[in-house]
């Protein structure tokens, strides 16, 4: 699995810079607390996005453990059934879920369900990063959110993230990584 997922010919609405997004030198002059609210309030009423916002410790923490463990697999579960979503983390800003039977058959034509995008804007004056999921179609909002809440504690709790069935195993022994763990101890998405 060494290909990279492209975002060309994908919505245009992905991975748009900060100042794309809000009035950038407006949200600079508040605080952080207020920061997350209007960042959280903004999303909330967005089919197509999710947001979440860090201590730009913890995501300095998920930036370095992605780099070293670039993929991730997914469970999204539907009724009776589930697919496979395969995460790439992508020049340190941007994690790409697609449809791991996509990926398989040509990883650059693979289109992304999700795109996460980490904001760095305001790590340095806020100590705070936002994140951005861009959810194309074929995702639920729920599930869009609900795969960035697993990807964030997959990456930044040790336990999960250098477990058999983490993604530290998964990218650097992948012989060792175990599919049926991951799939019996992948949280299940509660109704909303």
């Amino acid at each position: 699995m060494a290909g990279m997922i492209s975002r060309a010919g994908h919505a245009s609405h992905v991975a748009r810079k900060l100042g794309d997004i809000v009035k950038l030198p407006l949200l600079r002059a508040k605080e952080a607390g207020e920061i997350k609210e209007i960042w959280s309030a903004y999303h909330a009423k967005r089919a197509d996005a999710c947001a979440r916002s860090l201590e730009a410790t913890q995501a300095s923490l998920l930036v370095d453990r992605a780099q070293a463990a670039p993929l991730q697999l997914h469970p999204v579960r539907r009724g009776e059934g589930h697919f496979l979503l395969l995460s790439q983390f992508q020049h340190r800003k941007h994690f790409l879920f697609t449809f791991l039977e996509d990926y398989k058959k040509d990883a650059a034509l693979a289109r992304p369900y999700l795109t996460l995008t980490l904001h760095d804007d305001l790590a340095k004056d806020r100590g705070l990063v936002l994140l951005r999921g861009d959810v194309e179609t074929e995702l639920a909002k729920a599930e869009a959110e609900f795969l960035v809440e697993q990807t964030l504690q997959s990456y930044c709790v040790l336990s999960r993230f250098s477990a058999p069935s983490g993604p530290l195993t998964f990218n650097q022994e992948p012989k060792r990584f175990d599919l049926d763990a991951m799939m019996r101890h992948y949280p299940t998405m509660r109704p909303s």
